[in-house]
């Protein structure tokens, strides 16, 4: 992914006048912030400690960044946008969704994404700035899920109930990945998927495999039960 780091800063101030910044050294500081983050979480990060491991300057950082905090939300937005699944050809709500939540495993368990939101989760009890931050990350992350839902109960339905059904789908999901520790299976997703009631839901409600044969699976479309990483 090819991140121009000449955009706006997150607050939606236009970036600082000057000489164009190198797009090679703003994906180096971003890279660095990855790794320090998932090893030290967002306490024990220092922007300091980020510089040093891009090979930059401090001062390079503060002329993108005004803080941490910034720093951090720019980098959870990019991670995310990598991940963003693919509708299914069929363009099925549920299928939508289904691959919706197995993109929140993958990146949870297959990547130090997971680590890193979990130490903004818990930094942001304490950080008013970094929730705010958290906050407008996720509303922006969910309205996907919000998109697939209501195709799924119908574009008559209240706000109100597109999102707490998003909560009663997708809180599940984190309390297993951040909290129990349970595994997480794609006929755990497909079960949550089918448990959202619709407009038709006298029909009868296909497993996983019934409703999509492996023969035709769309490319991007993978039944097999993700990995868990200790």
């Amino acid at each position: 992914m090819i991140i121009d780091m000449n955009e706006p800063k997150p607050d939606g101030r236009p970036a600082r006048r000057g000489r164009p910044r190198d797009p090679r050294r703003g994906r180096a500081i971003l890279e660095a912030a990855r790794a320090v983050l998932a090893e030290r979480g967002f306490t024990g990060a220092s922007m300091e400690a980020i510089a040093q491991t891009a090979g930059v300057g401090k001062d390079t950082l503060y002329r993108r960044w005004d803080s941490k905090e910034q720093l951090v939300q720019h980098l959870l937005t990019v991670l995310a946008d990598e991940g963003i699944p693919q509708r299914p050809p069929d363009d099925d709500p549920r299928a939508g969704l289904f691959l919706f939540l197995q993109d929140i495993v993958r990146l949870n368990t297959e990547s130090d994404f997971g680590a890193i939101v979990a130490g903004v989760v818990g930094e942001s009890a304490r950080n008013p700035e970094l929730a705010s931050g958290f906050h407008a990350f996720w509303v922006d992350r969910r309205r996907f899920a919000c998109e697939y839902v209501r195709g799924i109960v119908g574009v008559d339905a209240s706000a109100h109930k597109i999102e707490r059904i998003v909560d009663q789908v997708v809180g599940p999901i984190y309390y297993r990945l951040l909290l129990s520790g349970d595994t997480i299976t794609n006929e755990y997703l497909w079960e949550l998927v089918m448990s959202i009631p619709s407009s038709d839901d006298d029909s009868p409600r296909p497993t996983i495999k019934a409703r999509y044969p492996q023969s035709s699976l769309p490319s991007n479309f993978s039944i097999s039960q993700p990995e868990r990483h200790p």
